[in-house]
């Protein structure tokens, strides 16, 4: 080898040594892998250093750091849709990554496989607070409901089509197409009634049928009391005399004395009784 041979190798050692040295010195250089990052509403999102740092494997693992301060919605485990970033830290350095998180997930529903309605009535089974019960609706965002009952004639027996639409707040929305059967009016007593009911089909879908029931008569709690023993209730008896005989419960600290004393759990006849309530027992109230 010549001298000027030597004279390059040696150079090319030097540099190499210098390069190693500045390598060892500065370190790698922090890079991200996305600088920006989407994330779907109702997840939360906490990635792991060796997810998002470049050549992590070149990395002093303990001269890395991650700041993850992204908040949760209130009252739910997880952010609310907007943007957010979280830090990359390596010694002196920092970078930030762009965290967005987007609601794109449209509501999910069913649908009654058929709803039955009277002729000649109102639509009034179809709306919102009626049929969103039967809808089973899954959605994290808030949803508005449209139903279009414009094809369904109520007057005219028959099977329908009618649609709706469910669509959140921002604006992912779901269409689907149900049934109405429109059912001619039934002949009804005066003590009946028509009523919807929700019925499971053998394939597991519901459907809504009308039936014929007897009309809940609002009296049918009140019970009637026996004049024997203690009641709260007042008696609806009609004015005049009324023979027999009563057993009651008197308070035993209290006594009363005079032409018709009686002791406690004492029965008394309805002859006596007259002359105590002036015949009227209606108006005696013990």
């Amino acid at each position: 080898m010549n001298k000027k041979q030597i004279m390059i190798a040696v150079g090319a050692v030097v540099m190499i040594g210098v390069g190693a040295t500045a390598y060892a010195l500065s370190g790698p250089k922090l890079e991200l892998k996305t600088n920006k990052v989407n994330v779907e509403y109702g997840t939360t999102y906490t990635p792991k250093l060796k997810d998002i740092v470049k050549d992590y494997k070149d990395f002093n693992k303990g001269d890395l750091e991650i700041i993850n301060k992204i908040p949760n919605e209130k009252d739910k485990t997880y952010p609310a849709v907007g943007k957010y970033s979280i830090t990359v830290k390596y010694k002196k350095k920092s970078l930030k990554q762009s965290v967005i998180v987007k609601d794109t997930k449209a509501p999910v529903f069913v649908l009654p496989a058929n709803m039955e309605l009277l002729q000649g009535t109102g639509l009034d089974t179809l709306d919102y607070n009626s049929l969103k019960s039967l809808m089973n609706i899954s959605d994290l965002s808030e949803i508005s409901i449209e139903i279009d009952t414009s094809k369904i004639d109520i007057n005219t027996p028959g099977q329908y089509d009618f649609n709706v639409t469910v669509k959140d707040k921002y604006n992912n929305e779901t269409k689907k197409t149900g049934k109405v059967t429109i059912v001619a009016k039934p002949v009804i007593s005066k003590n009946e009634e028509v009523v919807h009911e929700t019925v499971k089909n053998k394939d597991g879908t519901t459907s809504v049928k009308t039936k014929v029931q007897k009309k809940q008569n609002s009296n049918t709690n009140r019970t009637s009391k026996s004049s024997s023993g203690s009641s709260n209730s007042s008696s609806n008896s009609s004015s005049g005399s009324n023979k027999g005989s009563m057993t009651f419960e008197d308070d035993p600290k209290y006594h009363w004395e005079g032409d018709h004393s009686y002791g406690d759990g004492a029965e008394i006849n309805g002859e006596d009784f007259d002359k105590l309530t002036g015949g009227d027992w209606k108006n005696w109230d013990y």
